[in-house]
């Protein structure tokens, strides 16, 4: 059975009208309450100012005088429909004179407060009487200096207070259901915008799901989704770099073995021609010395081919092993020289040593010939006619090789990307016995970089290439 939704915008919709029902219920309940103690409070201390103001004239009218100002306070409060009754020190009513009957039960007082009375404190109650009316009572005592001669019994109903917060309450409620129905109709808009700003970015998600990393949202700082925004846009950008880098390496990895395959087949075609040839006594016996020459020339290469694979994989697992020992440069150089003179000499290439005869290299002999030979081999190639030169100095702390030549140079966008793996600076490369594979320079930087050296470049087109090797320099004793 499918479990059925409950959509966002309906649960932040009920969630904020409750909050809001919630509230107004309180705060009904709490003006309501309030506004009625109010109001008890406010009659008690009308009650408490009349009984006051009658006790002092019953202590300095006349004696027979006195019973013509009880009465006319009783006339002036009956339109205000309140009652008083007076009562001796012996709680025996003694105003108005006509009044047999004792007061009813519920204006009695507790002992406690008949204490309080005693002592010249006023007392006041809310009861309920048999009419189920509420009604305000205040005992106001009537003393003679420290001596208590009596009381003063005030009473009032709460029926018209009672119309008055009736009628405020009404109001209120008015009141509360028009700010409810205002603020749940903004509560729908302000959820409906809210749950727009989700699905967007539920779509813009489904975009990046089926690949497309170019969706990106409003970015803005004002709340939680809008910083998760910023976040996304970062996360599909991220992605859309990576993708390009993805589909770059891709495609020169395509590259990289259709060039490999073409360099590879070129050889294998020249020694299957030429065994074929001796097997079958095709060529003659004068030619053999020629034959067995081109077919070792061209097997060195398919093993050249395969061990800068295998250098590069070996690199990149750190596998390398690194055996520093400290030897002169000039000998180094002049033997990269001499090795390479020849390969040099068929372009019209001159090679050049410039190098003071007792500097020192500290660094592995074997890798740094490897580097060396590969960045030289590259100025051959891009080199015709021209001059390619090898120097050296050092300083208390580095030794540093530069490479130069007269080559073709480089624009900006090839000298960002050589160091690559499979990258190739002009297809020409291709056709030559140099630089086959393109990832000879990613083994030359990162044999460097395991040096805790570094490598840098410098080119502009038609003027040259110059290569910068910077190795640490240590003494024998720090070995």
């Amino acid at each position: 059975m499918k479990r059925m939704k409950f959509k966002y915008a309906y649960q932040l919709f009920f969630t904020q009208f409750i909050i809001l029902l919630i509230a107004c219920i309180m705060i009904g309940l709490l003006v309501s309450h309030s506004l009625k103690d109010y109001f008890y409070q406010s009659q008690v201390n009308d009650l408490t100012s009349y009984g006051e103001t009658i006790s002092m004239d019953i202590r300095h009218s006349p004696q027979d005088a006195t019973l013509q100002v009880l009465n006319t306070y009783q006339r002036t409060l009956d339109v205000k429909k309140i009652h008083y009754t007076i009562k001796n020190a012996n709680d025996e009513t003694i105003y108005p004179t006509q009044m047999n009957q004792p007061l009813p039960k519920d204006f009695s007082i507790s002992a406690d407060d008949k204490k309080k009375l005693e002592s010249g404190e006023t007392v006041s109650k809310k009861i309920d009487n048999r009419f189920n009316k509420e009604m305000t009572i205040v005992y106001v005592p009537i003393m003679d200096g420290d001596k208590f001669v009596g009381s003063i019994v005030l009473n009032s109903p709460i029926s018209g207070t009672q119309q008055v917060i009736g009628t405020i309450n009404r109001y209120m409620f008015y009141t509360i259901l028009l700010s409810i129905t205002v603020a749940l109709i903004l509560s729908a808009i302000l959820s409906k915008l809210q749950v727009n700003r989700i699905n967007k970015l539920r779509a813009a998600t489904k975009d990046v799901i089926q690949g497309n990393y170019k969706a990106r949202l409003k970015e803005n700082n004002f709340d939680e989704i809008g910083a998760l925004a910023i976040d996304f846009n970062k996360m599909t950008q991220t992605l859309e770099t990576s993708q390009e880098e993805i589909e770059r390496q891709e495609k020169r990895r395509r590259q990289f073995i259709a060039d490999v395959s073409h360099e590879m087949r070129t050889p294998l075609t020249t020694i299957s021609g030429l065994t074929e040839g001796l097997v079958n006594d095709i060529i003659p016996k004068s030619e053999t010395d020629r034959c067995i020459a081109l077919i070792d020339t061209e097997a060195r290469r398919l093993t050249k081919l395969v061990n800068e694979n295998l250098d590069y994989e070996k690199i990149r697992s750190n596998k390398i092993k690194l055996q520093k020992t400290r030897f002169n440069g000039k000998e180094f150089l002049e033997l990269i020289k001499d090795q390479l003179d020849y390969v040099a000499s068929e372009k019209g290439n001159t090679i050049t040593v410039a190098i003071d005869k007792d500097m020192a290299i500290y660094a592995d002999y074997d890798r740094l010939t490897q580097v060396l030979i590969n960045i030289v081999k590259n100025s051959v190639q891009f080199t015709d006619n021209g001059q390619i030169t090898l120097t050296g100095t050092q300083d208390y702390k580095e030794s540093v090789l530069t490479i130069t030549d007269t080559g073709i140079g480089m624009n900006t966008e090839e000298l960002e990307q050589i160091w690559e793996r499979f990258f190739k600076a002009d297809m020409s490369r291709t056709n030559t016995a140099f630089g086959e594979s393109g990832i000879g320079l990613s083994i030359v930087k990162q044999l460097i970089e395991y040096h805790d050296g570094t490598i840098t470049v410098t080119s502009e087109p038609n003027k040259g290439t110059t290569f910068t090797i910077r190795l640490p320099f240590f003494q024998d004793n720090e070995q």
